[in-house]
This record gives structure tokens, C-alpha cells and sequence, in this order.
């Protein structure tokens, strides 16, 4: 009998396993940072200061300025809407911005603090999303290969606290699971 067969089917059920541990969070490695709930302020980035940040990086946890660097995951803006014929603030994935389209936003219905985890998929990489007050955002980053070997995004939620025309930025809330695979958007570390 060969060894070839056998070896096959072993290399192949552990390809699956590290495929499927993804998002699955009984089969990833223990987290090991806490989910962040944190306040953050970025400023539209069109009409503004160039030196303000516009953009948010998942992957880094920080706000961003895209005259800097193209590594963030979403931008701040004010946009026309053409079904409320007005400009409106706004979140850009990079899709829409002609950067990879890596990554997306998704609008959710469900209260922030009733999102508990980030779906799996429905990720917009192109669409814009309009915000107001009460809009829940759920936001994959760009694609990372993990330090155990799957690729996977980061997960966060936002809802805008304030949002000043006027001064044209916005004040979100935001939480944000660093643990790569992870889609835990409850603060805390997942798993425990």
C-alpha cells in the first residue's frame, strides 16, 4: 500500500481545518488582546485641514491621514445624496476611493450595543454608506495573513455620536476586535 494516498488526505484534512477555523472562533488560537471600545474623531476629507485625519485603520487601531499613507480601511466625507438631494456625511470604503477593493462596510440594523458579533460576510467594498445618529456600521479591514498561518480581516463597529456639519468631522463610537479571525465586538478579550 503507498504512503502517498494517506499522506494526501492528512495534508488535505489539515488545509480544511485551517480554512474553516476562520471566523471560528473554537478553532483559532486564544485571543490574546482585549476588544478596544474607544472614541475617535475624524474630519471629512474634502473642505478640511489636510493635516486632520479622515480615515480609520483597523488593522493599526488609528486614525489615519490620506495624504500619508493609503493603509486605512474607511474615509469620512460629505457626499451628495441623490435620493435625499443633499450632501450628507458619509463612510467610504476603499473600493469606492479607486484603492483594492479590500475589505467593506455594512449598515446593520441592529442597535450598537446589541452587536455582539461581526457577520461573517455582506461586505460592501464599494458602496458608500449615509450616516446620521442612529446608524450602526460594521466595518471589515483589509486582508492580513495571521502570525498561525489564515488570512483574514479585522472586525469593528461604529455609530456616530456627533456629527458637525459646521465643522465637518464627526465623533464616533467604536469597538474594535484586534485578534486576527476573531469576530468578537463585545469589549473584553473573546472567549473569556
Amino acid at each position: 500500500m503507498s504512503r502517498r494516498p494517506q499522506v494526501s488526505r492528512i495534508g488535505l484534512a489539515l488545509v480544511f481545518a485551517a480554512a474553516s477555523a476562520c471566523g471560528d472562533a473554537n478553532l483559532l488560537p486564544p485571543a490574546n488582546v482585549i476588544v478596544r471600545d474607544d472614541t475617535i474623531t475624524l474630519w471629512a476629507v474634502t473642505g478640511t485641514a489636510i493635516a486632520l485625519p479622515s480615515a480609520y485603520d483597523i488593522l493599526l487601531g488609528i486614525t489615519a491621514r490620506t495624504d500619508r499613507t493609503a493603509d486605512f480601511d474607511l474615509v469620512f466625507d460629505f457626499v451628495y445624496d441623490s435620493i435625499a438631494k443633499d450632501t450628507v456625511p458619509a463612510f467610504l470604503p476603499r473600493g469606492a476611493l479607486g484603492l483594492s477593493a479590500d475589505g467593506g462596510l455594512q449598515r446593520v440594523t441592529t442597535p450598537f450595543d446589541s452587536v455582539f458579533a461581526a457577520p461573517s460576510g455582506g461586505y460592501d467594498p464599494f458602496k458608500t454608506v449615509y450616516l446620521d445618529t442612529t446608524t450602526v456600521v460594521v466595518a471589515r479591514s483589509r486582508t492580513q495573513v495571521c502570525n498561525f498561518g489564515i488570512s483574514s480581516g479585522l472586525f469593528a463597529k461604529l455609530q456616530p455620536i456627533a456629527i458637525s456639519r459646521t465643522f465637518r468631522k464627526i465623533i464616533l463610537h467604536l469597538v474594535a476586535d484586534p485578534n486576527c479571525g476573531y469576530h468578537s465586538l463585545q469589549p473584553g478579550l473573546p472567549g473569556s
